[in-house]
């Protein structure tokens, strides 16, 4: 019997911990409007950088970045 009670404080504490560890890493609403958004996946690096460069100028985008995900590098945008 004291074996199952200690089981279950355990699950209790993991769960609470679980609880509080995913409230703690929810965003503000506010953070999310700057965060960064993938756009679309490139060959090379420098159609991905010809191509962030372009949306900065016509969509008026702050900045944007050229990350390697295997096989192609993706452009992430930021408001």
């Amino acid at each position: 019997m004291r074996q199952k009670s200690a089981r279950l404080g355990m699950a209790l504490a993991m769960a609470g911990t679980i609880a509080a560890g995913t409230l703690s890493v929810a965003a503000p609403a506010a953070a999310s409007a700057t965060s960064w958004t993938p756009y679309q996946a490139y060959r090379t690096l420098q159609n991905c950088v010809s191509a962030g460069t372009t949306l900065l100028v016509t969509k008026g985008y702050k900045e944007y970045e050229c990350r390697w995900d295997s096989p192609y590098y993706m452009l992430w945008l930021r408001k």
